[in-house]
């Protein structure tokens, strides 16, 4: 058969015409197949053009031909075959189906669903199929699309644990955490050499504050796959939040040499670097980050913070300056800049900063907590200057009381324990860094509105999915009235529906601090403490509910 195959090749790159062959045909198409599923990639390809080649209306052959290319990441002359077969028989569903994973290897999502769509309404039912589908809406963050296609792929072949694993990758996207545990324990059971889910699985053991069980997760991987970079810097990460700063430094120096263009890298070990009092070595680390990625705000945030931690405070106000100049809307660049502007005592200017990144992000409680501590300084300074007009100092909407240390001028620096979510084939970034807290935009200026007025529109906010605008509204409502336990459970509930499970279980704390009584509360926080993976403290608070 090879010898046979080598003579055709020479022959088409002879430009030899072949006349239309089936017979001959149908047998280079078997011979194709038998290459395909020994994985033989290049010389099933040959025997497919051959097929097609002996007989060019054979449209099996080009969809053949165009699932090994795709194998061959030869994405481009796969969707060329894909049409092909779609042209020669329109009612091919398997054609459609490759058409749409070609186009899904190039990026075009919605177009891939519609050719899944169709391949679907020509009633075929497969797992290739609804898992290709799935993954389409996931790229396109149709989650709930996604995991139900993935749900009726997996019913469809219960034994293969990609999909099973794919399927908890978009639960971890939507930050349902213990649901994507028990598809990654499932695609586990089903292959224990998996290392993806491994990885996978240590991303939401941290996400969920397990660092131990994270680091275990990790380890594996690394097992398996003992240049994987990524498991080096995710188990240097939970490392970190271990407290294991030695082991950290190690992990994360591995990552360096195996991606050392990775800015992510350079600016996690810079942490754990100023841990240990090595602030040089860390600005180092920062400075490499900004060479990396010119274009960084975090970047400049951080080699920022290294500045002055130096003493080189100029320097430290230029790169916070060029982080807000890159990212106006980066909370945290304001916070950052206030911050040093207080401990340099230029109260007004670290003011403008600090009120600004309270607006951009109503809950940031660092940045609200020197915002409170720089007014108090203004104060001091107008108390002691009785002739002069005090400078009119602005009320906030809402002071919250957070522990901050003035001898430090950096932001807190939160650094998740986060894997790639690999939804589709398309490069990732490193990290997947938890879902972020919704940041509610200012509440209607309407003075006169009461408490009650103001949480009545936010539970209206919430029933139109509009969790920001509720989210500022209850905000008000509680700031109007501190006692209202009804703004608390509905604030929560609209942080629950957003997914920011952390805020949403604090107000469902203070609901039923102020009414222990408050059955629903109890039932939200349920649901609160189930995503966050507190099985026990759910089942005790749906006890309490009924």
């Amino acid at each position: 058969m090879r010898n046979r195959l080598v003579a055709l090749s020479f022959a088409l790159a002879a430009g030899v015409a072949f006349p239309a062959d089936p017979k001959l045909a149908q047998k280079l198409f078997q011979d194709g197949v038998r290459l395909e599923q020994s994985g033989q990639w290049k010389l099933a390809e040959q025997a497919f053009s051959q097929a097609i080649q002996a007989d060019p209306s054979q449209s099996v052959a080009f969809v053949r031909r165009a699932r090994v290319r795709i194998e061959l990441a030869d994405f481009s002359h796969a969707l060329e075959d894909a049409n092909s077969a779609v042209r020669l028989r329109p009612e091919d569903a398997e054609a459609f189906v490759i058409r749409g994973d070609a186009y899904r290897k190039l990026s075009d999502a919605r177009k891939a669903v519609e050719d899944y769509d169709y391949a679907i309404a020509l009633k075929l039912d497969t797992p290739a199929l609804f898992n290709g589908r799935a993954a389409a809406h996931a790229s396109l963050g149709e989650n709930d699309q996604a995991i139900e296609d993935y749900t009726h792929g997996i019913k469809l072949r219960l034994d293969d644990p990609v999909p099973i694993e794919q399927r908890g990758n978009v639960y971890a996207a939507q930050g349902r955490y213990s649901q994507a545990l028990d598809d990654y324990d499932q695609a586990i059971s089903l292959k224990d050499d998996f290392p993806d889910a491994y990885l996978d699985r240590g991303f939401a053991w941290g996400q969920m504050g397990a660092f131990d069980r994270a680091v275990q997760d990790f380890s594996r991987v690394l097992a398996i796959r003992p240049n994987d970079a990524k498991a080096f810097t995710l188990r240097g990460i939970a490392y970190l939040k271990l407290e294991d700063n030695d082991k950290a430094i190690a992990d994360l120096s591995a990552a360096a040499k195996l991606t050392p263009n990775d800015p992510y890298v350079y600016l996690v070990r810079a942490v754990v670097l100023v841990k240990l009092g090595k602030d040089r070595e860390a600005l180092a680390d920062r400075e490499q980050a900004v060479k990396l990625s010119p274009n960084s705000a975090e970047a400049y945030v951080a080699r920022g913070g290294s500045y002055h931690e130096l003493g080189m405070h100029e320097k430290g106000l230029a790169d916070r300056s060029k982080a807000i100049e890159l990212s106006p809307q980066f909370a945290e660049a304001w916070y950052a800049r206030g911050s040093a502007y207080f401990l340099m005592g230029d109260f007004q200017k670290a003011r403008a900063d600090l009120a600004e990144a309270v607006r951009l992000r109503p809950t940031y409680r660092e940045a609200a907590d020197v915002l409170d501590k720089t007014d108090a300084k203004l104060a001091e300074v107008a108390a002691k200057q009785p002739v002069a007009a005090a400078p009119e100092i602005q009320a906030k909407s809402e002071a919250v009381i957070v522990t901050h240390s003035e001898n430090h001028i950096d932001p807190p620096v939160v650094v998740p324990v986060a894997a790639p979510v690999q939804l589709t084939n398309q490069p990732t970034t490193l990290a997947m860094p938890a879902p972020k807290p919704v940041e509610p935009k200012g509440p209607a200026a309407v003075p006169s509105a009461s408490a009650e007025e103001h949480e009545r529109r936010g539970r209206a906010f919430t029933d139109s999915g509009k969790y920001s605008d509720a989210i500022a509204e209850l905000s008000e409502a509680i700031r109007l009235k501190p006692d209202l336990g009804r703004a608390y459970n509905a604030r929560g509930y609209a942080y629950l529906r957003a997914r920011d499970y952390q805020h949403a279980l604090q107000d469902f704390n203070d609901a039923i601090r102020l009414d222990p009584n408050y059955l629903n509360a109890y039932k939200n926080r349920a649901a609160s403490k189930k995503a966050l993976g507190d099985a026990a403290g759910a089942a005790a608070d749906l006890a309490k509910s009924k």
